[in-house]
């Protein structure tokens, strides 16, 4: 299968990174577990407009310092390794530090990185899985899983608090393990090439 795999807060955790930036660069001691949206602009008292110019300005730093989350790297290798395509589809601007800062972080931990499999600035993620072929997206943001959702790409929600309450009924991970089962699920589901 050919499986697209959003970058940020599906395989890695910006936001803790992104609450560490922005106390430091605001002297705040927001904690993560008070962020119930996908910005961080109303738990910083921030407009759309100032937690947009905010993000541009640290996003270099944000994006150097998050973590994967636990066992993203190691699951997606074995897939690969299993035959799966994988693609990495994210909205990140294509600005060059920005694409080198993603590719540097993919190589460093591990990820099933190619030189070839990451798309950056896609801020239609359903045009460009669409475009690839996708059979499988994984995503957390809720305006990515409503543009998957209305081009009918099967899609995975990756869980966070700030899409718990999506109105779609799609299936949910709280693990990278659980991708396994689900994976076996849609390929069963697959009618075979005529």
């Amino acid at each position: 299968m050919k499986i697209g795999i959003d970058i940020d807060g599906t395989i890695k955790d910006t936001q803790s990174a992104a609450v560490q930036v922005y106390n430091e660069a605001l002297n705040r001691k927001v904690k993560r577990e008070d962020i119930k949206e996908f910005h961080l602009d109303k738990a910083y008292g921030l407009s759309k407009k100032e937690g947009a110019h905010l993000w541009r300005k640290l996003e270099h730093k944000i994006y150097s310092l998050a973590v994967p989350l636990p066992d993203a790297a190691e699951v997606l290798t074995q897939l690969q390794q299993q035959g799966h395509e994988i693609h990495f589809i994210t909205a990140r601007p294509g600005k060059p530090n920005i694409v080198d800062i993603t590719k540097k972080w993919l190589k460093k931990h591990g990820f099933p990185y190619n030189g070839e499999n990451l798309k950056m600035s896609a801020q239609n993620k359903a045009e460009v899985a669409r475009r690839l072929g996708i059979e499988l997206f994984f995503e957390d943001a809720p305006q990515h899983l409503d543009r998957l959702v209305e081009a009918g790409i099967p899609t995975v929600i990756v869980d966070a608090v700030y899409n718990r309450d999506y109105p779609h009924d799609l299936p949910r991970i709280t693990s990278w393990k659980q991708v396994f089962a689900l994976v076996e699920q849609m390929e069963a589901r697959r009618v075979p090439d005529e």
